[in-house]
């Protein structure tokens, strides 16, 4: 017997909004504020909905209601779509919120025995001592090549393609991917 999923999930659906209906701008304390269709929304935030596959594609819409909880206002198919201004600012609103330095080389990998590995990096951000809990949740190899790391503090660092590091690196990661 067939069941409607719909019917035992609720099942969401995107709001595509129109591209040309779309204001966007940033204020002076650094919050978004966004218009669509006649209506302005204050303080509010963007989400990459496929943030690995497609960085300017399927951006999500938010604010926070008069309740205090963040209502979707819609989906913004592809960002190249927006007026270069619009564009403008939601690109530098979405790479300051999902800034993640790059591991470019790796000189030591410690295990306290504890639950702790202790990375020794050079990153984007300058040299690292990066301390991951539980490293089995936290080392994330994302479609085969790209390693998402999240230390102790919930700070993100990424390895775009693992194969492109140095042999040393390489080495010293595959005992943890």
């Amino acid at each position: 017997m067939k069941q409607n999923t719909t019917a035992i999930y609720d099942v969401d659906t995107l709001n595509i909004l129109s591209p040309d209906k779309i204001g966007l701008t940033e204020t002076e304390s650094g919050y978004l504020e966004f218009s669509y269709d006649g209506r302005d929304y204050e303080k509010v935030d963007l989400t990459r909905l496929v943030p690995f596959n497609d960085e300017n594609r399927y951006i999500s819409v938010s604010y926070k209601n008069e309740e205090d909880e963040w209502k979707e206002i819609g989906v913004i198919k592809d960002l190249d779509d927006l007026s270069a201004d619009t564009k403008k600012t939601a690109d530098d609103y979405l790479k300051l919120k999902y800034y993640i330095p790059e591991i470019k080389k790796i000189h030591r990998i410690t295990d306290n025995q504890m639950g702790y590995l202790f990375l020794e990096a050079d990153t984007t951000a300058g040299e690292k001592k990066i301390a991951v809990y539980d490293w089995w949740h936290n080392f994330r190899v994302i479609h085969g090549k790209m390693l998402a790391v999240t230390d102790a503090d919930g700070n993100r660092y990424s390895v775009p393609d693992v194969d492109r590091l140095d042999k040393a690196s390489i080495k010293k990661l595959q005992l943890f991917i």
